[in-house]
Formats: structure tokens, sequence, C-alpha cells
């Protein structure tokens, strides 16, 4: 166990953008982590990124460094997107209630009861509604890649019955191939502001071309792949109280699917306390969603993703590039 803990510990330490890892560790170990971490970040509590969560019923540490652009866009894209109809929708009513429908998401909770008391998450995104009378988390958005579907189950299982939340919602996307930093630095580099807009100019026109052809072809810049294929996406809705979810294809085989849904199945009081929904006088309707928009921001979130990777890699290159010239500098001059 010692092991894992150093692993997780150097993460945590360390840092690099776009990784995360799940692996096992008894509790006392994890309050152990928790410590180390605190100590690492004293303003962990307001700190988006490095997370670090802990599903206690199946003692699993999860570390997660700051994810890529699309991961923060297609979460805050689906929750901004209930939450706005409902608002709309509930003020012809309750003005009252329409404003205690908030957005949610990237925010450390602890109060996890029964076997995941103990439990520490942040999700990427969701809906809670709060009011003078109550404050509860009703939906939970979380987005992986396909290698992390196994652990997205797992939070799933400990939002719903951890925190009796009504609604989980799974993104999941399959990016071949996963993105890899080129194996050398561009030495020719001097501006990186300049480099970044010339890049971001060249592979627009692949995000162009796969907006109007319907695919999601990987974003290639001399000759390096900044992200790879969108290869698939769809959305799961897990439900309390039922063991099997509702899946919606938007991507396959790198193409959008012909036949996309207009809505995910969400009610308007899924986002609303059980007591309190049966308490009011109000219709009830299912949120529409439109799938093609969304599509169409996951196409503009993975060209963002390959953009601020690659100013990322030229400004750390730069750096390293800039070090090495200084170094070249000083070795001529105590031979010159």
């Amino acid at each position: 166990m010692d092991v894992n803990y150093s692993r997780a510990l150097n993460l945590l330490k360390s840092n690099p953008p776009e990784q995360r890892l799940d692996l096992q560790l008894p509790r006392a170990k994890y309050l152990q982590l928790e410590n180390a971490f605190f100590k690492l970040y004293p303003e962990s509590l307001e700190l988006r990124y490095p997370s670090l969560s802990y599903n206690s019923f199946t003692e699993t540490v999860t570390v997660v460094t700051a994810p890529a652009n699309i991961h923060e866009s297609a979460a805050s894209a689906i929750s901004s997107v209930i939450e706005a109809d409902a608002k709309q929708y509930l003020s012809t009513y309750s003005r009252e209630l329409a404003s205690s429908i908030l957005g949610y998401g990237s925010t450390t909770t602890t109060d996890f009861s029964d076997a995941f008391e103990g439990s520490r998450k942040q999700p990427d995104g969701g809906v809670r509604y709060k009011s003078v009378d109550g404050n509860q988390i009703t939906v939970v958005v979380e987005l992986g890649f396909s290698e992390n579907y196994a652990s997205l189950c797992r939070s799933k299982d400990t939002w719903i019955d951890g925190h009796g939340i009504n609604v989980f919602i799974l993104v999941c996307l399959t990016e071949t191939p996963r993105f890899k930093n080129p194996t050398t630095v561009y030495d020719d580099i001097r501006d990186v502001d300049d480099a970044t807009d010339e890049m971001e100019t060249s592979i627009n026109e692949t995000l162009r071309l796969n907006l109007s052809n319907n695919r999601h072809a990987l974003f290639l810049y001399r000759g390096h792949k900044w992200a790879g294929e969108m290869r698939e996406a769809f959305i799961e809705i897990w439900r309390a109280g039922s063991s099997v979810s509702s899946r919606f294809y938007l991507i396959q085989n790198g193409h959008t699917c012909d036949e996309l849904p207009t809505t995910l199945g969400i009610r308007t009081s899924d986002l609303v306390p059980d007591h309190v929904w049966r308490a009011l006088n109000i219709p009830d309707r299912v949120i529409p969603f439109d799938a093609s928009l969304y599509v169409a921001t996951l196409a503009k979130a993975m060209c963002a993703t390959a953009v601020d990777r690659f100013e990322r890699f030229i400004t750390e290159g730069g750096r390293r590039g800039l070090r090495r010239r200084e170094k070249g500098k000083r070795k001529r001059k105590l031979h010159g």
C-alpha cells in the first residue's frame, strides 16, 4: 500500500495536466494522504485541481489534475442547459422555486452516508436545490474517457447510494489515439502567442471540415497529433432506485450519429427534492436536449484542447530550450 500512497502523493506534487490516477488505499492511509494534500495545497477546499477524491466503500483514491478543455466544456454544457430550461419553465409557476435551482460542480463534497461515509468527491457538474428550508444536490454530471468508465460507474454509486441524488449523468468519450507530447522541443519558436495563433488558424480548417462532414478527425499540426479522433461519445443516465441505465450515442466510429436524441429523459421534477415536488401543484415535463448542438460543442472543445496542448508544450519547451541555450552560452564563455 505504501507504493500506492507514494504514487498518489507524487502525482499531487508534480501536478502535470490531464492525468487521472485510481488506486486502492485503506482509510487510515487515505487520511494520511489527505493531510499531506492539505499541507501541499492549503486552499484545497476552493482549489479545483489537482483534486483528491475517495470512495470509502471501495477504498479507492482518485487523483485528477487539470483536465483538457473538452472535459470542462462537455460537463458544463449539460449542466447549464438543464438549469436554464428548468428556471425558465418553473418561473411561470413559482419564481421562488425557479431561483432555488442552481448549477453545481467542482465543489468538494464530504457529507456522504452509510457505506460511503468518509468519502470525498468533486463532480464535474450538476444541479442542486437551495432554498431557505433545504439544500440538496439532485443531479451530478461526470465526464471521462473510455478507459475510466469503470471508475465513473463507481462514482455513480457513491453519489446515488451515498448522497441520495436523483440522477447521475455519465458522459464517456473515446479519443484515438490518446495524446502524447512530441519527443523533441520546438527550438525555432520565439513568440508563444504568434505560434499559437498560427497553429489555431491551421487546425481551424480541420474543425470546419469536421463540422461540415459530421466527422471527428484528429487535429494534426507540424506532423504531430494534438488531439486524437473523437471515435465514440455517449451519455448514460442513471437514476436512483434503478440498476439499469439509458444510453444515448452521439458519435460512433468517428461520425456523428444519424439519429440524435432530443431529450435525455431528465424531468423538471428530478431537480427538486421529492418531498418538495410532491407538495407543489406544478405539471412535470421532460427537459429537451439539443444533441446536435452538444456534438458541435464537443468538436469545438476538442479543437480548443489541441490548441491548449500545443501552447502548453511550446511554453514549457521554450523554457527548456532557453535553459539549454543559456547553458551553452556559459560553456562557450568558460572555454572561450
